[in-house]
This record gives C-alpha cells, sequence and structure tokens, in this order.
C-alpha cells in the first residue's frame, strides 16, 4: 500500500520542525561562543579590542537572525504543524 500524503507531509514536516528548532540552538551556542570570546578578552590584561568588537558584531547577528526565524519562520512553521490534521480527511475528499 502506498504511503499516504498525510503520512509523508507529516513525516517532512517534523523533519523541518527539528531542523528549524536545532538551527536555533546552534545560533544560540554561537552566539554564546562569541559572547564567552568577548568576555575573555576583556578580562585579559591585555584586551584585543578589534577582536572583541568582531565577537560583538556576531552576537549581534546571531540575534538578528533568532529574529527572523522566531517572528517570521515560526509562524508559518507553526501554520504548517497546525494545519495537518486537515490532510488526511481531504485526501478522502473531504474538505475541512
Amino acid at each position: 500500500m502506498a504511503v499516504s500524503a498525510s503520512e509523508r507531509l507529516t513525516a517532512k514536516t517534523r523533519t523541518m520542525t527539528d531542523s528549524i528548532y536545532a538551527a536555533l540552538d546552534a545560533i544560540d551556542a554561537y552566539a554564546a561562543t562569541a559572547a564567552e570570546i568577548a568576555a575573555e578578552q576583556e578580562a585579559s590584561g591585555t584586551p584585543n579590542t578589534a577582536l572583541v568588537k568582531r565577537m560583538g558584531q556576531f552576537v549581534q547577528r546571531a540575534g538578528s537572525m533568532t529574529t527572523a526565524i522566531e517572528d517570521d519562520v515560526l509562524d508559518h512553521l507553526n501554520f504548517c504543524n497546525d494545519r495537518l490534521f486537515s490532510i488526511e480527511p481531504t485526501e478522502r475528499g473531504e474538505f475541512i
């Protein structure tokens, strides 16, 4: 028996959801590492101010990526997850 559209799309939606949340985790880890490097430099006796500035830029960019995902991507992802229930009835010719 063929795999239904509902099963196929549900599996892909789970993969997509996991990937998006993994990306958010990776961005958080990236920002934390950049902030840690900046803090280490600032605490040293002779901080590399250019490196501290660069790490600040990386932290800021990571924040922008997180905002883009949380404000836009997750809105669309929530719709996709929320509407998975409708696929199976639609396959049967029922419109919800």
